[in-house]
């Protein structure tokens, strides 16, 4: 399936967001078309991937707002998401570098956002295949919530940051690693299944990487087998 990747700049067009928002992860309190104005307005972007066949249904998109800290300016990821039956078709990559392309001729020199740290292919996807660096954890970052795909354990989110240009990928660092951070196959379903032990799950690897970050080591690739895991290493002198 060839993918395109359109900028959305009308308001009228961003109609259709809360609706994948819901297909995506179930979000019972989505991002209303006033607020994808704010961020828009202030440096960011809502983008959408579509075949170009079938121009009006989307099958993923991204959604950014402008900020700065003692770094600079720097793009914020809020959202990115493909549609469940077009999961794994590459539409994800192709949306992410589309947003980093968008980025680069905006101005902005790096993006960060964040994602559960328990889920492997998120994790395999932003840092094996996008290649971000993992530079803070933070536990139950957004609170109690209720959507379909998070609910049932706290929301903790590693922050990541991406530079701009994209950084090309490289499986180097996960061949050098010094110690690993282990995470379950499929939180999704050790969630149902034995909630206990998920939030067990979840407080070892909180723990664990608070304390690697805590001594100055970074995360330098994913390993998918033969379990999911972090490969972390001391930063280059």
């Amino acid at each position: 399936m060839d993918i395109a990747i359109r900028t959305l700049t009308n308001p009228d067009e961003w109609a259709d967001i809360p609706k994948l928002e819901q297909a995506i992860w179930g979000n019972d309190d989505p991002v209303p078309t006033s607020w994808m104005r704010v961020m828009v307005s202030l440096g960011g972007e809502v983008s959408v991937a579509f075949d170009p066949r079938q121009p009006g249904e989307f099958l993923g998109f991204t959604m950014s707002i402008g900020s700065c800290d003692a770094g600079g300016p720097f793009l914020y990821s809020h959202q990115a998401g493909v549609v469940p039956d077009h999961q794994g078709q590459g539409i994800g990559r192709i949306l992410k570098y589309h947003q980093n392309a968008w980025a680069e001729t905006a101005g902005y020199a790096r993006i960060q956002w964040t994602f559960d740290p328990l889920r492997a292919n998120n994790a395999y996807f932003n840092v094996a295949v996008l290649g971000a660096d993992i530079v803070a954890y933070y536990p139950n970052y957004y609170g109690t919530m209720t959507s379909r795909l998070n609910r049932g354990l706290p929301s903790d989110r590693v922050l990541c940051e991406w530079r701009v240009p994209r950084p090309p990928r490289s499986a180097s660092g996960a061949l050098n690693h010094s110690c690993a951070i282990r995470i379950p196959p499929d939180i999704g379903v050790l969630k149902v299944e034995d909630p206990d032990l998920g939030l067990r799950w979840r407080e070892n690897v909180e723990r664990q990487f608070q304390d690697a970050l805590w001594a100055g080591l970074r995360v330098v690739g994913f390993a998918k087998h033969p379990y999911p895991a972090y490969l972390l290493a001391e930063p280059e002198a």
